[in-house]
């Protein structure tokens, strides 16, 4: 499948604001089964950008603002080529336990950490699945799947983006981001390495939950497949139309944009993402392997209007929360 998504993110503030440090996570992951062809991003205002790999091989973009700005707009447009077949997970030879041994690399992956927290409420949802030594790894994975889907019901508004899985197993609800980190944490309870998804998803003709903005779910680890992806959002083995853009421990290493800002008293901030994706034929003939581009948002000189103290603020410039 070979997939143009648009990503734009528009960042407004009450007054004006100076400074604003910023890392984007928005470039999709360079894969076996997964190929990104073209990836532009244009910033607002201009800016110097900068790029590195994290520790999780995701690719970061960073920035600075220096000059009194208002606004903030990104649009990262990536032709990403796709060649991800649905698996069939029942069918692979795995059992669990899973072999663990001393496999260090694998420690994030098995251990409870940030949202994704342990819990008697926990404990007692693993327990309906009634796992047996022996069992498919594969068949286990699908009803951990299809318990949160029969359990839980898709809200919004109702969580944040630090929201700990024990409010998901208190309220019954949430997003995607809560879904993902449930199922890594009922993972995760049975040993079983899972870890968070950040990307996007192209609806094509099927009605999937969380295509309009940025979307998460996870990756269980089988030894005899490697890392396989579920979105227990929408109940499905992830397929083609699935575009994954960072992986991490959970959420809180997959923002698609995070930063630091310094701001002329109490500025309040408002952030909106609108995501869009087609389906493409052919290669467009402009396809450039990465350009950085500048837009014309406006900035501000110092003095006038401004003499308040300045006051800094450590905030996530983050999505408001996935979808």
């Amino acid at each position: 499948m070979l997939l143009k998504l648009t990503h734009t993110t528009d960042l407004t503030y009450s007054d004006l604001i100076s400074e604003s440090v910023m890392e984007l996570r928005m470039a999709p992951r360079q894969e076996q089964d997964q190929h990104r062809l073209s990836f532009n991003l244009a910033i607002g205002p201009t800016t110097q950008v900068t790029s590195y790999f994290d520790w999780l091989a995701n690719t970061v973009h960073t920035f600075t603002i220096g000059p009194f700005h208002r606004q903030i707009r990104i649009v990262a447009t990536s032709v990403v080529e796709t060649d991800r077949q649905r698996k069939p997970v029942e069918k692979f030879i795995d059992t669990w336990p899973f072999p663990l041994g001393d496999d260090y690399t694998l420690y994030d992956y098995v251990h409870f950490s940030g949202p994704v927290t342990d819990s008697p409420k926990l404990v007692e949802l693993v327990k309906v699945l009634h796992p047996t030594p022996g069992a498919s790894l594969g068949e286990l994975a699908l009803r951990i799947l299809h318990l949160i889907a029969e359990r839980f019901e898709y809200r919004k508004g109702i969580t944040t983006a630090a929201s700990p899985i024990s409010h998901v197993l208190e309220t019954g609800q949430g997003v995607c981001q809560d879904f993902t980190h449930l199922m890594i944490g009922m993972a995760r309870a049975l040993g079983i390495p899972a870890r968070y998804v950040s990307g996007l998803i192209h609806p094509g003709n099927e009605a999937f939950r969380g295509f309009t903005q940025t979307h998460a779910w996870c990756e269980l680890l089988f030894p005899s497949a490697g890392w396989v992806g579920f979105d227990p959002t929408n109940n499905c083995i992830v397929g083609s139309n699935f575009v994954k853009v960072a992986v991490g421990r959970d959420y809180r290493d997959v923002p698609p944009n995070k930063g630091r800002w310094q701001g002329t008293g109490p500025v309040k901030e408002k952030i909106d993402v609108t995501v869009n994706s087609e389906e493409l034929e052919a290669m467009p003939p402009e396809l450039a392997a990465e350009r950085m581009q500048s837009l014309g948002i406006p900035t501000y000189p110092t003095g006038g209007a401004i003499h308040r103290e300045m006051a800094e603020h450590q905030i996530e410039v983050q999505q408001v929360q996935q979808q």
